[in-house]
């Protein structure tokens, strides 16, 4: 991970490691997709590393470690959040998504999530709510500097890839992806988890504690 995609600054509290979020996790036919992509990222473990089952997720939103009083983000904020999100998650119903195929990145091994239904954008609309929900209840989202990219990781990157001595391994990846990993799988979207989500620079990981799940519609 580079130093621009860290959480944590350069002899900040370990603390600042770890930030809310709210994700949607993944059922087991999911996880048995991104089982079958790990087959293909195998022999290339040397530059990307894979995303274990139990860290599987899809990113609805992220918030800062601290709220706007500058205090630390902890259980009473996130009683909070829970609360306000529930109010907000109520008027989205739920819906069905395409993940997949997955293509490499600079630094990861992605899959896009689709909406299934191509005349609407529930994923945009549940980032959205999700967003208006995080921010009622006075947590303090990071700027949004790009349109909202709906995305499963498979893998994040080891090294950068764009150097020359690693180009060629990354355009096998490529390749490979392409040969064996066309296929996407569908799936219903029912709730998402309120977590509390570490980064984990040398582990080239994320891994998250669950505190309250959160169904979509009433």
């Amino acid at each position: 991970m580079s130093a621009g995609r860290r959480w944590r600054a350069e002899g900040a509290p370990a603390e600042d490691s770890v930030r809310p979020h709210v994700l949607w996790l993944p059922p087991a036919e999911v996880i048995d997709y991104f089982r079958q992509v790990r087959e293909v990222l195998a022999p290339y473990e040397d530059i990307v590393a894979p995303v274990a089952d139990d860290d599987l997720h899809w990113t609805i939103q992220g918030a800062l470690s601290h709220d706007y009083a500058d205090e630390r983000v902890g259980p009473r904020q996130l009683k909070d959040a829970a609360e306000a999100l529930r109010i907000d998650l109520a008027e989205q119903e739920p819906f069905t998504i395409d993940i997949g195929p997955v293509s490499l990145s600079r630094s990861a091994i992605l899959a896009r999530v689709w909406p299934h239904d191509a005349s609407s954008n529930p994923p945009l609309h549940l980032n959205l709510r999700v967003r208006a929900g995080l921010a009622n209840a006075g947590l303090v989202l990071p700027e949004a500097t790009e349109t909202y990219f709906p995305h499963m990781s498979a893998a994040y990157g080891k090294v950068d890839t764009h150097y020359l001595n690693q180009m060629d391994r990354a355009d096998a990846l490529a390749s490979s992806l392409l040969r064996r990993a066309r296929h996407h799988v569908t799936v219903r979207v029912k709730s998402v988890w309120l977590v509390m989500e570490t980064q984990h620079p040398d582990r080239h990981a994320y891994t998250f504690e669950r505190i309250q799940e959160l169904p979509l519609g009433r």
